[in-house]
Order: C-alpha cells, then structure tokens, then sequence
C-alpha cells in the first residue's frame, strides 16, 4: 500500500469516527444541561412563577410569547417540558452511544423521538394542570387566609409580590396592600383575591376572610 493510500485510509477513519465522538458530545451535553436545570428545580423546591402565573424560570414558562396568566395555563411547549426533553434526549442518546446498543443513526432517531414524545407528554401534563377549572383562578381564590412570605417589597399604592402555597403549589402572585410598606421576606397574610392580584397584611394585623364584605 502506498503513502498516499494510507493516508487517505487515516483520513477517512477520522471522519467516520468523527461523526460518533460528536453525537456523543452532544447527548452529554443535553445530559447534563437537562438534568442540572431539573435538579435547580429539585432543589428550590419546583415553585412557580410568574404575577400570579402558573409558569417557571424568569415569570415565562411558554416559549415564543409573554407571561401566560392562570387562567389560560401553560402551553404544551414550555420551559419546563423542553427541559424534560432534553434531559430524555441526552440520557437514552448517552445510553445508546456508550453501550453501542445501535447504530448512530438510529440512536440518534431514538434519542430525537424519546426527547420530542416526553417534551409532549411532559407539555400536555402540564397544560391539563393549568387547565382553568384545575388551577385558575378559581384555584387562586384559595389563597385567601393562606400565609405568605413578601419576595419584592409593597406599599400602598405600589404593587409587589408574594409567596404563597396553594394545593400544595407554591405560588406567586402580585400583591397590594392597604397598610404601610412590607419588605421583602415579611410574613404576611392574604385576606382578599381580585383577579390575579392578592390584598395582602403583615402577619397580626390580618383580618379574618370571612369578617370582610364581599
């Protein structure tokens, strides 16, 4: 065999190898992004977020588009189920490559298939939560006489927001109220629900639901 010819061998064996090394690159890295954001969420404690939203991350849990409100819930493509996506997609794609079960075209189909079909399940889970008669707002009506814990500070007159557990969701949502300023990490109390936004009194000076006019 020439030199050439070798050289061309080794050449051709760098890109057939190439390929493979990259893919499994790429379900690592889908690995590990996925399952980092899943265990953030784990680890604080999976709430939701958003004035009053069922969302995740930032108030914006559906792609392509502003805040979705409580009583739309959240989209079959959200943050949430991407990230499930990707996780399943990194996983069974790391599996596949590492244990050579098949081939890379169709470990790639499975992986790409298992992502999209949990991205999807994951996504329509979530909007049945969401669904208005599930946790709505009629859902949110439940806040009132719930404790709370202020996470941006309030006053009279200037809108913030609170922390609240509503079966057994943790929630935020905007909150006013008619008292003086609450800071940050105040406990409060919610006493009235209007729309998506809670009224809201420190902790001893909360009036009893029920003691309020409708």
């Amino acid at each position: 065999m020439s030199f050439a010819e070798v050289a061309s061998a080794r050449r051709t064996a760098r890109v057939y190898t190439r390929g493979p090394r990259a893919m499994g690159l790429l379900y690592l890295l889908a690995l590990i992004l996925g399952g980092g954001i899943l265990l953030v969420q784990l680890v604080g404690g999976g709430h939701h977020d958003g004035a009053g939203h069922f969302g995740h991350f930032g108030g914006s849990d559906h792609l392509g588009g502003p805040d979705h409100h409580a009583d739309q819930g959240p989209g079959v493509l959200s943050t949430r189920s991407v990230t499930y996506g990707l996780f399943a997609f990194g996983f069974v794609g790391t599996s596949l490559h590492v244990l050579r079960l098949t081939g890379e075209p169709a470990a790639v189909a499975i992986a790409a298939a298992t992502g999209a079909g949990v991205t999807l399940a994951v996504g329509t889970a979530l909007r049945a939560l969401g669904d208005p008669g599930a946790t709505g707002e009629a859902a949110l009506l439940e806040a009132r006489g719930r404790p709370g814990r202020v996470l941006v500070p309030l006053t009279r007159g200037q809108r913030g927001k609170v922390r609240v557990q509503i079966k057994g969701q943790t929630v935020d949502l905007l909150a006013t109220t008619a008292g003086g300023e609450l800071p940050a990490g105040a406990e409060v109390v919610v006493v009235d629900v209007r729309g998506e936004v809670a009224e809201v009194v420190a902790v001893g000076v909360a009036s009893a639901p029920e003691e309020r006019k409708p």
